[in-house]
């Protein structure tokens, strides 16, 4: 058995210590994601490699669980998207109302924040911003791409992001979506960058792009970080 350590943060205060939750993989790491966990011991299958069970004790979280059940999820991204798309569909349709992939090869944050506009995103209360690839590493342009798609998302939306894996200076844009998470309760940042520090066999040649095994750990991540939204069942 491993650990997996959970970050429970109060938006208004440092980060709390972490608190360990057992998983039985033995190898596949899933993505700690910085905000107050609302589900309670919920267990979730990892495409057979394994179950890991998610125990979180209730937080004083500032922004309202989601019932997942009716939510609609818009996901918009680049070529890691692209790859990652039929496991996405596959891990997140049993858990809410409708999923739509946006994604395609090359795409820049800046086209990206355009599809935002669509009726599918429009009708979507949860999305997932997977860009950034195909950017400059600039923590300036990142801070203005992030404001623009918050303002869109408006005040009755979350906002998924996950942050960047590529060589030349993108730990910069990284740390910039980190700050940015710890200020807005509407942004969840999946720290990708994490994983792959931990499993670099999840990378294909190029160190950018993903061999299949990474594309469904991806998507693994994803799935969790829409879970952590989700409000408690009730008994």
């Amino acid at each position: 058995m491993a650990s997996l350590c959970v970050v429970r943060r109060d938006r208004t205060g440092p980060t709390n210590p972490c608190r360990t939750v057992t998983r039985m993989s033995s190898k596949h790491t899933v993505h700690t994601v910085t905000r107050s966990i609302s589900i309670s011991a919920t267990t979730v299958t990892l495409l057979g490699l394994g179950s890991v069970a998610l125990t979180a004790a209730p937080s004083q979280a500032d922004t309202t669980p989601i019932s997942l059940a009716s939510t609609r999820v818009f996901i918009e991204g680049d070529s890691l998207t692209v790859g990652s798309a039929g496991a996405l569909k596959s891990q997140l349709r049993r858990h809410v109302k409708s999923v739509t992939v946006d994604a395609q090869v090359g795409r820049h944050t800046g086209e990206g924040i355009r599809k935002l506009r669509s009726p599918a995103a429009k009708a979507a209360g949860i999305w997932v911003v997977a860009l950034g690839t195909n950017d400059s590493p600039s923590s300036a342009q990142t801070r203005k791409n992030v404001a623009h798609v918050m303002r869109l998302a408006g005040k009755n939306r979350q906002v998924i992001w996950v942050n960047v894996v590529r060589p030349g200076g993108y730990g910069r844009v990284n740390r910039t979506l980190r700050a940015l998470d710890a200020a807005n309760p509407q942004l969840t940042v999946i720290d990708w960058a994490a994983v792959i520090r931990q499993q670099r066999e999840l990378l294909s040649g190029d160190r950018v792009h993903l061999t299949p095994k990474g594309y469904r750990i991806r998507a693994i991540e994803t799935r969790n970080a829409i879970l952590s939204l989700a409000q408690p069942a009730t008994s």
